[in-house]
Parts: C-alpha cells; sequence; structure tokens
C-alpha cells in the first residue's frame, strides 16, 4: 500500500489563522526524512519552519511561495514512490473538501479574556483538555502570551495550557508604584488561583522565569515542574543596554534593531512584530511600567534578582534551556547551576530558543514535566 503524507499549514499558537509561505526549503522531486525542515512560513509575528512528519519524496507542491493560506490548509504532498499521480491527485481533492467541511470561518481561534486581580486585570489565554494539572506560560520583559506560539499549541495536545500577559505587558494593567516585583508576582498569582486549581508546571522565559520562581517558593506543594528558559537571576551577567535600548525605541527602525538581538538569526523578525511592539509601547502607563520593570531587572552592576537559592530549596523537578548563541543573559557558569537543577544546551539558538528551536524546547518542556512525581 503506499505512503500519502500531507504538508499542512500548522496553528502556531492558539490566536493563529493563517499564514504565508515564504520559502520551500526542498523542491518537487526531492527526498526528505522526517523531521527535515521543508517548508518556510512567516505569521503576524515571526517566521519559522514546518518539518516533515514522514520520510518520502516531495511529490506535489500545492501552494507556491508568496501564498498566504489558512491554518490547515494542504502546502505540500509527501508520499512514497508506490504512490501514482492519480492517487496524489485524489489525496488533494479530498483533502480540500475536509478543510472546508470543517472550516469554521475562524480557524478556530481561541481569546484570550482578563481576570481581576489587585490593581487591575490579567490577560490570559487557555488551550487544551480540562485537568487537574496545569501548564502555566510566563514571558519575559517587553513580551507577551504570543511569545508561546510556537509551544502552546503543541503543548496543549494532551494538557491545559494557560499563557498569561504580566502586569505591564499585552493586554493585562500596567503596573505602577512602588514594589514593582512583588506585585507582578501578586498578580500573577491571583490570576494562576482563579483559573488553574490543581498542580501546576511552571514554564517561563527571561524575566518571567524569575517570576516563576517565586511563585515556586512560595507555593512549593503547588508547583509539579518548573522549567525555565534564560532565566534572569542566576548570575550578574547580562546586556542591560538591551533593556535601556528597548524603553528608549520609539520608532520602527531602531526597535526592530534591538529586536533583532533576541534571535540568533534576525530574519525571524517580521514587520507586524515589530509594529505590533511599537504600538504596545504607546499605550498609556505602557513606558512607565515598562522603565519600572527594566530597573528590577538589572542596574549598574548587572542583574538586580537572584533565584538561585529558591531553585535550590525546590523538590520539583527543575530543568534550565539556553540558547548557546544568548547575547542578551548569557550561560550562567557551572558554579551558578544549582544541583537540582538540568541545564539544557540548544544550539544556534539566540535569547528566544522557544521561537527559534520550538521542537526541542518543547521536547525539553514536556521531558521535565514527565518527571514530576505522579506523572
Amino acid at each position: 500500500m503506499s505512503s500519502i503524507e500531507a504538508v499542512t499549514v500548522p496553528k502556531w499558537g492558539m490566536t493563529m489563522t493563517e499564514g504565508k509561505i515564504t520559502q520551500w526549503m526542498v523542491g518537487e522531486g526531492d527526498k526528505v526524512e522526517r523531521g527535515q525542515e521543508v517548508l518556510e512560513i512567516e505569521t503576524t509575528k515571526v517566521t519559522n519552519v514546518v518539518e516533515a512528519a514522514a520520510s518520502g519524496t516531495l511529490r506535489r507542491i500545492v501552494l507556491g511561495e508568496g501564498t498566504t493560506a489558512p491554518v490547515g490548509a494542504l502546502a505540500g504532498v509527501i508520499a512514497d514512490t508506490a504512490a501514482t499521480p492519480e492517487e496524489i491527485d485524489a489525496f488533494i481533492a479530498s483533502y480540500a473538501d475536509r478543510l472546508g467541511a470543517g472550516d469554521e470561518g475562524d480557524g478556530g481561534a481561541s481569546v484570550p479574556r482578563t481576570i481581576a486581580v489587585d490593581g487591575g486585570v490579567v490577560n490570559v489565554l487557555e488551550a487544551g483538555p480540562e485537568s487537574d494539572e496545569t501548564v502555566v506560560l510566563l514571558h519575559g520583559f517587553g513580551g507577551d502570551l504570543t511569545t508561546w506560539l510556537f509551544n502552546q499549541s503543541a503543548l496543549a495536545e494532551n494538557m491545559r495550557v494557560v499563557a498569561i500577559d504580566l502586569p505591564g505587558h499585552g493586554a493585562s494593567t500596567p503596573i505602577a508604584g512602588d514594589a514593582v516585583f512583588p506585585k507582578i508576582v501578586s498578580a500573577a498569582e491571583a490570576a494562576i488561583e482563579a483559573i488553574a486549581p490543581g498542580k501546576l508546571h511552571l514554564v517561563a522565559h527571561s524575566f518571567g522565569g524569575a517570576v516563576a520562581a517565586a511563585i515556586a517558593a512560595n507555593r512549593p506543594s503547588r508547583v509539579g515542574s518548573l522549567t525555565l528558559i534564560a532565566p534572569i537571576g542566576l548570575s550578574r551577567q547580562m546586556s542591560r543596554d538591551f533593556l535601556v535600548d528597548f524603553v528608549a525605541a520609539e520608532r520602527r527602525r531602531p526597535l526592530q534593531g534591538v529586536l533583532e538581538r533576541l534571535f540568533a538569526d534576525p530574519s525571524k523578525i517580521t514587520s507586524d512584530m515589530v509594529e505590533g511592539t511599537l504600538r504596545f509601547k504607546r499605550l498609556e502607563g505602557v513606558p512607565e511600567a515598562l522603565s519600572a520593570i527594566a530597573e528590577t531587572i538589572a542596574d549598574d552592576n548587572g542583574q538586580v534578582q537572584s533565584i538561585g537559592g529558591q531553585l535550590r530549596e525546590l523538590t520539583c523537578p527543575v530543568t534550565l534551556i539556553w540558547g548557546d548563541r544568548d547575547e542578551i543573559v548569557p550561560l550562567p557558569q557551572s558554579t551558578e547551576v544549582p544541583a537540582n537543577a538540568r541545564l539544557r544546551i540548544i544550539p544556534d539558538a539566540g535569547h528566544m530558543p522557544q521561537m527559534e528551536a520550538s521542537s526541542a524546547v518543547n521536547e525539553a518542556i514536556l521531558e521535565n514535566i514527565q518527571r514530576s512525581p505522579g506523572i
């Protein structure tokens, strides 16, 4: 029996509805291996690659470069040599019918909602089946819940996953006044309590790593695992210039230059990502909030937060994930990594490995969750 597999426009992020084909990395007639990068797609946030789901030959390119198509659309066909042209034609026709029958007009997009907390609201995006265990995603400085564009959907296939906009970011209320960091931790905890009872699996990036460490220290019996991606707080070293320049950037070109420092491959950044960040930075109260948060991250002497002690006290599995080309928060020294933490280094990735190497990061997150007692 012949084998025919689809290459489709993936759903990266719960709000994604379409993607633009920017490059086929293989041509019709080329042999491909399972896991090989075959297609590059641009979303409103960032450009990423699609990996082949099966080994075989790329027998047909259905969507050419430059085409924008909805999530789930058939982009190409991988098949073995036994598949006839007629079988491939029939597969393409049946796939088009199947997509049309299931099209609800919105690509199945999930809608964020806000949770009332002291001082305002926290914006959250929920996905996955109901469960007494919840994966909670916390982004870094200047980001929002779409930081997890390539992770939330994948993790939510079998688990409940909630992404949160930290105060001062995304659609959450800007933070103000004194005690900025404790207020952010308190607001995040309140939102989590409201929507995620039971065991928590905290996954956090950069500044969010310090927030997650504080939550885990406050509620150790609730946290089943902790996965931190390039977290602040393990050493004094970091690029304070990034924080200063991000806050100061008020126009497109300077901001793009700042955002490019986050990636080992700056070409992954889209114009929509830059424009969206600019619009966010121009909202009332946001510039002041970002300035206040930046001061809780680093000063003239380096990083302000310290999470090593908190991590050493935890009994749950702890994994640290780092891109080996991180220019914002460099790899910690071996003496700075707590003995109870595993360190996984992602090659050819910068400060955003969850976007640049999402498959490897998702695998590491799930592996750490599986180490949790009772899983």
